[in-house]
């Protein structure tokens, strides 16, 4: 048997029954074979166009086939079919036969069931059965590739929901801090290198602060995390409009001074007189007239006012 001359309804039919997808390239475009049925015809077949419609063509003008997306020329072909074969050329010329023994040979292989395509189609069918398997084996490559993209994608996920759940719980946890408010240190002169302890009389001396004047004793100190600085917690031992003895105050340590001098501290205990019984009035006794007792505090030392409203205060403190 020679080289084919070009992709005949047998050679096409052979590779669409191996099932996977054949096209045949033929006037600048492809046409899909979709079964046996549209190559049954020996002389024009039928293949489906983009739009899905069944266009006819002749076999002759078929320029080559694509099986399974692999370009197959008639070059290829017949190279492919000559190493399966062994050989190629144009077939032996066979001795002449009289009418007779062409008539008995026909029957003969008329009743044994043969036909001249049967006779080499499991030998095309295995060279398309290559060909799917080389197929098959690149898209298990791909898919393999496929799951393990989705698998690394996966594990990615996973690590940012991981990060993001324990960088959201390190926010909880500084904001859980019992601050009262975010304080800005560049507005203020730097404290004292001395370092409160517990025990310590501290001051609020921000006087933008609500609690701005609040006295107290400290009662524990916190560092914030990443650096943020230190928190003083104190128990406020004076009054004011929004503080009251026995509160519980958390400061940044850059708002609040030391109270350390004996003079201080009395200071700080006039304060506590003055918001515990300001309002009370006293008799002026240059005057006659009754003026707030923490005005009579305030008034220039010596003075008759000032001396009655001191014995006052010191009544009061005894109390």
């Amino acid at each position: 048997m020679g080289p084919a001359k070009y992709f005949n309804n047998i050679i096409i039919g052979q590779f669409v029954l191996t099932g996977v997808p054949v096209k045949v390239y033929i006037g600048g475009r492809y046409l899909t074979i979709t079964d046996t049925d549209d190559v049954e015809d020996p002389t024009f077949g039928f293949g489906m166009d983009e739009d899905g419609d069944m266009q006819q063509f002749d076999y002759r003008n078929v320029m080559q086939l694509s099986v399974s997306g692999n370009v197959v020329d008639l070059e290829t072909y017949n190279k492919g079919m000559e190493a399966k074969f062994g050989g190629g050329g144009e077939e032996k010329a066979e001795e002449p036969k009289d009418d007779a023994k062409a008539d008995d040979e026909k029957k003969d292989d008329k009743e044994a069931g043969q036909d001249l395509s049967d006779s080499y189609v499991p030998s095309l069918k295995s060279l398309a059965e290559i060909t799917k398997d080389e197929v098959d084996a690149i898209v298990a490559g791909a898919e393999a590739a496929i799951d393990a993209a989705k698998e690394k994608t996966k594990a990615a996920k996973a690590a940012e929901k991981d990060t993001i759940k324990k960088e959201k719980e390190k926010i909880k946890a500084a904001q859980a801090q019992p601050i009262d408010e975010f304080y800005d240190s560049s507005r203020y002169i730097e404290p004292s290198k001395y370092t409160f302890g517990v025990g310590d009389i501290v001051k609020n001396k921000n006087t933008s602060c609500p609690h701005a004047g609040s006295m107290g004793v400290v009662k524990k100190l916190m560092d914030l995390p990443k650096d943020m600085g230190t928190v003083v917690m104190y128990t406020v031992t004076n009054k004011g409009t929004t503080y009251r003895p026995g509160d519980v105050l958390t400061k940044t340590m850059d708002q609040l001074e030391p109270i350390q001098t004996p003079d201080a501290l009395e200071d700080m205990d006039e304060l506590n007189v003055r918001d515990e019984h300001g309002d009370k009035k006293i008799e002026n006794p240059k005057t006659g007239k009754k003026i707030k007792f923490s005005s009579a505090l305030k008034a220039p030392k010596g003075t008759k006012v000032y001396n009655k409203a001191r014995k006052m205060y010191n009544r009061l403190k005894e109390k």
